[in-house]
């Protein structure tokens, strides 16, 4: 009995920073996905995980220093999994930004996800960003992020997350700036578009320029979109590959810790 207390109370750290970073991490803590399927993938992992790990918990800790070492452990997850959570933000951002100048800026969809209303080429940027996401190993490198934020933060060495809440805001601040790149030429487009129609409404006036624009517009941002999506599925394959800024999102938050 002795044994499986002691088992238990070094698992259940390892397994709080796991279910953290499922929960917050995109794709597998989405709304769609069933709790029971998030704890029982969390379980697995930690199961894998723990029989390598060398825990070892300060004897006089107590309940309240117990208390403490599973709020740090749930803290180190959840930042993981926001971290590249603010990656698929950036592309959100992207997606809406290019929808108000093409008209799409009233036309919303349900994201199962997030279970918020979302612009239409936000919720198509989502949704290849996640393929591309796991086609290109993405995944694999959030959890070796996991695996090696237990040999750079031992369970019960938090010690403090001031330098980690920098560093996640100077990466709220980068993925700001990805997101305005990310649609910078469909948006550049459409801007051109927008002179032109203005050219046009000078120059014949008998045009209702606004009946016109709107589909106009609209057609103009998906033959660009569809012109530019070789590209752009090259560049999100960049981003999450193993030298993209997923990954060096992580390191800059394992190296915060």
């Amino acid at each position: 009995m002795t044994d499986i207390i002691e088992y238990g109370l070094g698992f259940l750290p390892v397994l709080v920073r796991i279910t953290g970073l499922v929960m917050a991490a995109p794709i597998f803590g989405g709304r769609g996905v069933p709790n029971q399927v998030k704890m029982g993938l969390s379980a697995l992992i930690a199961l894998v995980i723990y029989p390598v790990l060398a825990v070892s918990l300060p004897e006089t800790a107590g309940m309240v220093g117990y208390g403490f070492i599973i709020a740090g452990e749930l803290f180190i997850g959840i930042c993981l999994g926001f971290a590249v959570t603010l990656v698929f933000s950036a592309i959100y951002l992207a997606g809406q930004l290019i929808d108000v100048p093409m008209g799409f800026g009233m036309v919303n969809v349900v994201d199962p996800q997030s279970g918020l209303q979302v612009p239409i080429f936000a919720q198509f940027q989502y949704i290849l960003a996640s393929l591309i996401f796991l086609a290109a190993g993405g995944h694999r490198a959030l959890f070796q992020a996991l695996s090696t934020s237990f040999i750079l933060v031992p369970v019960g060495g938090f010690v403090g997350g001031v330098n980690t809440t920098v560093v996640l805001f100077d990466v709220f601040v980068r993925m700001f700036y990805l997101g305005i790149k990310l649609s910078l030429p469909i948006i550049t487009g459409i801007l051109l578009a927008d002179v032109a129609l203005g050219i046009v409404a000078r120059a014949v006036p008998q045009i209702n320029i606004f009946v016109v624009g709107f589909p106009a517009k609209i057609l103009i941002g998906i033959s660009l979109f569809v012109l530019v999506l070789p590209a752009y599925v090259t560049l999100l394959v960049k981003i999450f590959g193993g030298q993209g800024e997923v990954s060096a999102v992580l390191r800059r938050i394992l190296g915060s810790f």
